[in-house]
């Protein structure tokens, strides 16, 4: 319960007792008050009657038309005239009158009528005595009628009185709202200062304090934004040719050779300058770096018509230009454009071309490989361009044996589709430093007609090819939530979705009506991973898609972080639960790189998962820089809790 409503019904019913002992007490003195008028009246005509019936000189027949006349022009319950020997000379009385006071007021309240007494004497003879009862029904009518209006008037200052200190508590608290959205602010790692100080010294000092707290936190988010963004420069980006380097192209060729990558396959072009030493000597150093500025500049409008294409600086004298879905024939005019515009350059800065050159080795690649056979394939490529007379050399990745043709991939996916033949394999993220898991990740499963069951990874790449991957993980969301697997009932489950599902216009309306209808029935913590090359755009896309998880308690996972963005706002804009990244990245950065970001991550609230992990010898070096939290084969060998 709020503050607000302790106080207010606190006040509240404080209000009430007051208000309700008034009412209590107006009732009683109203009825004391009725009581004493019934014997007033009963009392009077007891006195104006006896004088009268005095002048009678004791005829009963008179009298007793006196008494008539009195009884039937007021209230009486009876009226008697009694002798000395306590004979009833005359009498009259009434039955009790039906009144429209309801029963239960009539057992609640109890009114007694007093009775008067007057002496009646003609001259000096005492005729006897006059009693007199006044009728109970008229006060209990009257009574009534005063208790109603009692009621109202009251009713109606409680309901004033209710609403002014509701105005009042409003007015007064709601400095401390602005407080209570402030913390929740800080919750969720949002950095709201609050510029309006309040008044009051209590509230006003709990304000100051959660502004230098917010502050402090923000400048810690402001600080490792700017040593990320300042190591990322330093680490990423070749200081002489603003091109990027080595480790920048290591870091990113995961997210190519993978099975559900954007592209199946490319060109690597490794591109070196011989006569280097020479060409120094020749120029001088100076010109011989702005000969390779423009070296550089040569590579990029060469390339700019190629998406995805990465260009990067491997070491002082060789480069690579990274072109995923460039065909071999393309690739040679490419390389060709590059030989001859990089060969006038070096004319032009007066350079002997056959001392100093430059040779390009091709090399057309695959999904299915590794970095390291990349790589060395692309060496093996170079090292023959430099024994040709052309300087360009093409070489081609063998052919992977296919164990069964597209066609028949197409087929089986197909038929998955139409019966709804997919389902999930969970692996674990473990957190190696509490032995626990940190939340199961559902990896797809492909159930074939003739009951034989294809990983992630066997089916995936077929369809890519086939264009059928955001069909497959629009299948599965719905088998998710219409039919979500109670054997996961209060876990944390994880769902990575593809750049290209989650890119197509029709996903977010989709997601947004199966949320709608079975988001609350799905009996597990679910959160969805986000491909960081998506995320860190911070586009509106991206926002609806986080405003729309939040909407329905599903938290969001960045995966294939290698912190290349210009700037790490969108972290604090966008607040995901984790990044995963792989293990080589981590491994790789530097003391300064892991502080900044453990600084950002920190001060939102992130945690940092290492995916890709092998094995313990790895593990042990990850939980050297503080990264516990793993993903990958290593998690069997660490005994869980």
């Amino acid at each position: 319960m709020t503050l607000f409503k302790q106080i207010a019904l606190m006040l509240s019913l404080f209000l009430l007792v007051i208000l309700i002992t008034v009412l209590t007490l107006n009732f009683k003195s109203a009825n004391q008050s009725v009581q004493e008028q019934l014997y007033e009246d009963a009392k009077n005509t007891a006195s104006s009657l006896s004088l009268s019936l005095g002048s009678a000189n004791g005829d009963i027949s008179m009298m007793s038309t006196m008494i008539n006349a009195n009884f039937d022009s007021g209230h009486y319950h009876y009226i008697s005239l009694i002798d000395v020997e306590n004979t009833v000379l005359y009498e009259r009385s009434a039955e009790n009158v039906q009144t429209d006071v309801p029963e239960w007021f009539l057992n609640a309240i109890h009114i007694e009528a007093p009775v008067a007494s007057a002496n009646v004497s003609a001259g000096w003879n005492n005729v006897g005595i006059l009693h007199v009862q006044s009728d109970s029904s008229h006060a209990y009518t009257e009574l009534y009628t005063i208790f109603k209006e009692l009621l109202i008037s009251f009713s109606i200052l409680a309901l004033i009185g209710l609403t002014i200190l509701n105005l009042l508590l409003a007015a007064i608290l709601k400095p401390l709202k602005k407080v209570q959205l402030q913390a929740e602010a800080v919750i969720r790692n949002e950095f709201i200062i609050q510029e309006k100080i309040p008044y009051t010294k209590e509230f006003k000092d709990v304000v100051l304090g959660m502004n230098t707290m917010v502050s402090k936190v923000k400048a810690m988010f402001d600080k490792g934004n700017e040593e990320l963004k300042k190591q990322k420069e330093l680490e990423y980006i070749d200081r002489a040719t603003k091109l990027k380097n080595r480790k920048y192209l290591i870091d990113k060729l995961p997210q190519y050779l993978k099975i559900d990558a954007d592209s199946k396959g490319g060109i690597n072009i490794m591109i070196a300058l011989s006569g280097v030493i020479e060409a120094n000597e020749a120029i001088g150093h100076r010109r011989v770096d702005t000969l390779f500025m423009e070296i550089a500049k040569i590579f990029i409008e060469q390339t700019k018509h190629y998406d995805n294409s990465i260009i990067s600086r491997m070491n002082g004298t060789e480069f690579s230009i990274l072109l995923p879905d460039c065909s071999d024939t393309d690739a040679l005019k490419l390389a060709q454009a590059i030989y001859d515009s990089v060969s006038k350059t070096i004319l032009a800065c007066g350079l002997n071309i056959t001392l100093t050159f430059i040779s390009l080795g091709l090399y057309e690649y695959n999904y299915r490989q590794s970095i390291g056979q990349l790589l060395s394939l692309s060496d093996n490529a170079l090292a023959q361009a430099k024994f040709k007379d052309t300087h360009i050399h093409l070489d081609k990745a063998e052919s992977a044996v296919e164990v069964m043709g597209k066609e028949a991939w197409r087929k089986i996916i197909y038929e998955a589709l139409d019966a709804n033949n997919f389902t999930f394999t969970l692996w674990t993220a473990v957190d190696g430093k509490s032995k626990k898991i940190a939340h199961n990740v559902l990896s797809i499963t492909l159930q074939a007609k003739d009951g034989t069951s294809y990983s992630y990874g066997q089916f995936m790449a077929s369809a890519n090819q086939a264009g059928l991957s955001s069909s497959i993980y629009k299948n599965i969301l719905e088998m998710m939530f219409k039919t979500p697997d109670n054997r996961l009932k209060n876990s944390i489950c994880s769902l990575r979705l593809s750049y290209e599902y989650l890119s197509r216009g029709e996903t977010y309306t989709e997601l947004s009506l199966l949320f709608k209808n079975f988001a609350a029935k799905l009996p597990f913590k679910l959160i969805i991973e986000l491909p960081d090359k998506l995320v860190r755009q911070n586009s509106e896309q991206i926002k609806l898609y986080k405003a729309l998880f939040e909407k329905y308690t599903i938290e969001m996972g960045v995966f294939e972080f290698i912190g290349e963005s210009e700037d790490y706002q969108y972290l604090q804009d966008l607040r995901p639960v984790y990044i995963k990244g792989e293990s080589s990245y981590f491994l790789t950065q530097s003391e300064q790189s892991l502080s900044a970001l453990r600084l950002i991550s920190d001060s939102i609230g992130i945690s940092l998962i290492a995916t890709g992990v092998m094995d313990m010898q790895t593990y042990q070096k990850l939980a050297d820089i503080n990264i516990h939290v793993i993903q990958g084969k290593a998690t069997e060998m660490i005994a869980l809790t």
